[in-house]
């Protein structure tokens, strides 16, 4: 019996198959680096802050009142953000942190697909140049992010990078579609509902999209009214509704606690211009300047590199220099590079000639990337330090920490499946009040201090109750584990009577990476701190 050679037939659907196997090749790199990505996540915990974000939308979600029941500085769209995980981890069966890891996958994969999507009506990106930006991009979006991954800016910048695709477009006066602008306007209006900054790094390109148009009115009004916008307006509105209705205590209670301490408390300009996020950045903008000086005609170039500079302003603006501040600027910046690079690179198979300029920007790169995923890999590892907490302290142990941020509590109370104790079970507000009256600024030899006598006392009300609190909840709510960060921590709790008498029930077990395990001193094998 023969077989078919109908189209249908046996060979057809090899030849169909290898034709789609083919198709698909170019994108091999992209798939490797999404192979290594998850790799990688595998050895990777979540980091502090979005360990704490996950246990507070899961309280929201509990019944919890938010900022009355618990003390968080950042607004309701930071514990919103990671709501969709908890809920996916409910559904599902699994971790929370899995079910982030998997949507961060997903939103960067969509974020990419829509990129691509949005500028293959336009001529500003070449076929040949998408496969391996697209592996980029990848990388740029789940691997460099190191153990800022699935933070806000992480996300935020997932989110924007469709937008600023619609704004190369129009800067170039070609028409993008309906239904693209308004999914990319979401993700816009989302990454700014995520931080107010942020907006900048949509402003200074929607800016250049205005000057291109300048000519002609009408379509400087259609831009202004463009289906993005009135898509972000409608996600800024909505939330802005969900902050008055749901989270008016944010508003009226811990909004002017956040408007006295958190956002005035800064590094001093020079001090930023030297942070290694901007000295990343700056580095990448030179290799990029002189590798690429005739490509930043192209809108989408121009775009990108608005784009990053914005970020990078939101990065000083901030002035707390943290390495995940700087993450969008310094990856879109790459980002960039690894586009002019790549026109280079196919300029140069057109002609037969690799020039060593392009060599030397190539060598570069991988030393800026290098450099950059080192410097977003700053987070020390807190892996033994649970097993010893989870070798000393009971079966899901409640825990409080003596320090100035999650470091320590998190995500040690999630990989225990303990419960974190008090409305925050670490000091920020009394670690901002000491840094404030005492320095002024975030600078390490900052000595200015405060001398609005009003203000001195509001500060300083604020750490008497923050520590108030803390007594209060060492004594009443008795935690099974108390983590002191090091003596400075110690010697801090010790020196203010109210916490020294609470913590007279406790004994220091043992100091491990540098921090103090207490256990009550009811419990076996005392041992004198």
């Amino acid at each position: 019996m023969k077989r078919s050679t109908a189209p249908g037939g046996t060979i057809g659907h090899l030849m169909r198959t290898t034709s789609g196997f083919r198709a698909l090749r170019p994108y091999g790199a992209a798939f490797a680096v999404v192979v290594v990505a998850a790799i990688v996540r595998s050895f990777i915990w979540l980091n502090s802050d979005v360990s704490w974000l996950l246990t507070l939308g899961e309280q929201v979600l509990a019944g919890a009142r938010a900022y009355v029941d618990f003390s968080e500085p950042n607004p309701p769209a930071s514990i919103l953000l990671y709501m969709p995980a908890t809920l996916l981890g409910q559904l599902t069966a699994v971790p929370a942190e899995l079910a982030l890891t998997v949507l961060v996958f997903a939103g960067a994969l969509l974020s990419l697909w829509l990129f691509a999507r949005i500028l293959a009506s336009s001529t500003l990106l070449r076929p040949q140049e998408w496969p391996l930006l697209l592996a980029f991009g990848c990388a740029a979006l789940l691997i460099l992010p190191g153990d800022n991954f699935a933070e806000r800016e992480n996300i935020a910048l997932i989110a924007m990078l469709p937008m600023l695709a619609v704004y190369a477009v129009r800067a170039s006066n070609m028409p993008v579609g309906g239904m693209l602008a308004m999914i990319a306007g979401i993700g816009g209006g989302i990454a700014v509902a995520i931080k107010p900054y942020f907006a900048l790094a949509l402003l200074l390109p929607l800016l250049y999209g205005l000057w291109s148009l300048r000519s002609d009115r009408r379509k400087l009004a259609l831009l202004i009214f463009s289906p993005e916008h009135l898509a972000a307006g409608a996600v800024l509105a909505s939330y802005a509704v969900v902050l008055i209705a749901l989270f008016a205590d944010y508003v009226w209670h811990t909004l002017p606690l956040v408007l006295t301490l958190y956002v005035p408390l800064r590094y001093s300009l020079p001090y930023m211009l030297a942070n290694p996020s901007v000295l990343l950045i700056v580095m990448t903008a030179l290799v990029s300047v002189a590798i690429g000086r005739g490509e930043f005609r192209s809108p989408l170039i121009r775009v990108t590199a608005l784009a990053a500079l914005g970020f990078a302003v939101a990065l000083i603006v901030q002035g707390k220099g943290w390495p995940y501040h700087g993450y969008p600027a310094v990856a879109l910046s790459l980002l960039l590079l690894c586009l002019l690079l790549l026109r280079r690179w196919f300029g140069a198979a057109v002609t037969k000639a690799f020039p060593l300029d392009l060599a030397v920007a190539l060598g570069l790169f991988a030393c800026i990337f290098g450099l950059a995923a080192a410097w977003l890999l700053q987070e020390p590892s807190r892996a033994k330090l649970v097993v010893e907490v989870a070798r000393l302290a009971p079966d899901r142990p409640k825990v409080l920490s003596i320090y100035g941020s999650p470091g320590i509590a998190f995500p040690l109370t999630r990989k225990l499946r303990g419960t974190p104790i008090g409305r925050t079970p670490f000091q920020w507000i009394s670690a901002y009040t000491d840094r404030f009256l005492s320095a002024g600024q975030l600078d390490p030899a900052a000595k200015s201090g405060i001398h609005d006598p009003a203000l001195r006392r509001r500060i300083a009300e604020y750490g008497r109750r923050d520590r108030f609190e803390l007594a209060d909840t060492i004594r009443t709510r008795r935690p099974d584990v108390i983590l002191i960060g090091d003596k400075g921590e110690r010697h801090w709790a010790f020196s203010h009577p109210e916490i020294a008498q609470v913590l007279r029930r406790y004994r220091l077990a043992e100091t491990f990476d540098g921090v103090e395990i207490w256990l009550p001193r009811d419990t076996a094998k005392m041992t004198a701190p």
